[in-house]
């Protein structure tokens, strides 16, 4: 009797308890020279900015609203230095941070953010393992030797494939969360594309992913992908030389065995690193029929056009001076640089992303077909 009287009791004050279908932010700010004006919750697209305003009074603050797409958010307030950052979903969470410690706050609620939660305690305990904020600090010390450099980029990368771990790990057991859907995103290129389709067809079908941009992103990138592989005719583009004249990719891997595309750009550092030995490879087996087109994801024409003469790149050279918004690395799905793709005579793609050790042999192993 006294159980049945006290479900009725838990039930009526759920009952009485309003309901708010999506999220609410309850945020406590404590530490010194705290002043009331506003606080704003921005999410991090670039892509689909979402800004909301709220009233910070006495250090505090809420927000309420509901989104389709939960993802990382920053919190910033007037007069204080920094973001808070939050993942939100339509669930109630409580935010408290201190002034000068915003990358440290403490979120509770949420079914996703307790999973992250989670994750990154498993993280941290990598982190202290190997005492990566010690060798960090020690690493940028004007008096670290490079061979004592060295060996802190080697514990680095054990730490990084253990922490990999931790991350497949949890993709694993949480296949349908909101922060794996985040990050496969990120992740697209590193799985098959059979494997991708199945997981976007699995979110589609569940209904707290409809209208999720993540998903749709997921699906275009996937399609982009499906048309990049060996194969498949290279996607035609036509961009502008230095002198304004227009260049297809066709006229050039027409007049080659075997072109290369390689996605570059005058201000990328590792790019004109290597542009010495390109050269140099170039040279090598151009007359065996190796040719190149670059494709600068430049948006200062100076900048492009001196690199390209102080680097003696005497390939053809194009660019529509859009930075990461170029057009063609859109259609390669660049996301970064220096990259490169090669096709045949007919434009069929014959592979992307050859290491630059690697394409000397490649080179030579092609070309002697």
């Amino acid at each position: 009797m006294k159980k049945i009287l006290l479900l009725v009791v838990a039930a009526a004050m759920f009952a009485c308890t309003p309901k708010h279908d999506g999220f609410i932010i309850e945020g406590t700010v404590t530490g010194d020279n705290i002043t009331d004006g506003k606080a704003y919750l921005t999410n991090l697209s670039r892509v689909e900015p979402i800004k909301d305003t709220t009233d910070f009074i006495a250090g505090k603050f809420s927000f309420k609203g509901k989104v389709t797409t939960p993802e990382n958010y920053a919190i910033t307030f007037d007069g204080i230095e920094g973001r808070v950052v939050v993942f939100v979903d339509n669930s109630t969470l409580t935010v408290n941070a201190t002034v000068g410690a915003f990358n440290k706050p403490d979120i509770t609620g949420g079914v996703t953010n307790e999973l992250i939660k989670a994750l990154n305690a498993e993280k941290q305990v990598v982190s202290t393992k190997y005492n990566l904020d010690s060798l960090l600090t020690e690493f940028y010390k004007e008096t670290t030797t490079k061979e004592r450099k060295d060996s802190i980029i080697a514990i680095y990368e054990v730490a990084q494939k253990e922490t990999a771990v931790i991350d497949s790990t949890f993709f694993a057991n949480n296949p349908n969360s909101f922060y794996t859907v985040n990050e496969m995103l990120k992740k697209v290129e590193d799985y098959p594309v059979a494997e991708m389709e199945a997981k976007i067809a699995a979110y589609k079908a569940l209904p707290e992913f409809a209208g999720n941009r993540f998903v749709a992103d997921m699906e275009t990138v996937v399609n982009t992908l499906k048309g990049l592989e060996p194969g498949m005719l290279a996607p035609e583009f036509t961009l502008n030389d230095p002198k304004g004249n227009p260049v297809t990719l066709s006229s050039v891997y027409t007049q080659n065995k075997i072109t290369m595309i390689d996605f570059w750009a005058g201000w990328c550092g590792p790019c004109r690193a290597f542009n010495p030995t390109l050269v140099e490879i170039y040279k090598k087996y151009n007359k065996a029929g190796f040719g190149i087109i670059g494709v600068s994801l430049d948006n200062d024409a100076n900048v492009w056009n001196q690199a390209i003469a102080d680097d003696k790149l005497t390939w053809v050279q194009v660019s529509d001076l859009q930075y990461w918004n170029s057009a063609a690395a859109k259609l390669y799905y660049v996301r970064y640089i220096p990259q490169n793709i090669f096709v045949d005579q007919e434009g069929k793609i014959v592979k992307r992303k050859v290491g630059k050790d690697e394409i000397d042999a490649f080179l030579a192993e092609f070309l002697a077909k």
